[in-house]
């Protein structure tokens, strides 16, 4: 046998037995995890507890909404007479519409303390 032919042999056997391995660590995962689903059941079952409570909601494996992740921006205008306010961003608030075709100008509903640009 020339070396090459053994050294493709031995591969031939290491992963042989790799597979081999693989095979009984997926046996030994199965078996540890029906053990734990019927330990979970029974730890329910022993103490009445509901999905809800153990945090599940729904059907599915859906990720829960903790919050709007998204960062709060200050406003920068008000209504004088409602008290409403703008952060400038997004379509105009109806009480801001109404005042500028009514000929006011947007400058005067700027909060104090803001800066003069504009969205």
């Amino acid at each position: 046998m020339t070396k090459t032919n053994e050294l493709q042999q031995q591969i031939a056997e290491y992963e042989s037995k790799l597979n081999e391995l693989r095979k009984q660590q997926d046996a030994e995962r199965k078996s540890e995890r029906t053990q734990a689903i019927a330990s979970v059941r029974e730890l329910i079952k022993n103490h009445d507890l509901t999905a809800s409570e153990l945090g599940f909601s729904g059907k599915g494996s859906s990720k829960r909404v903790t919050g709007d992740k998204r960062n709060a921006v200050a406003p920068k205008f008000q209504d004088p007479d409602s008290g409403k306010t703008w952060t400038g961003r997004g379509k105009s608030p109806a009480w801001l519409s109404a005042q500028l075709a009514a000929g006011r100008d947007k400058q005067e509903f700027l909060i104090k303390n803001q800066s003069t640009d504009t969205a």
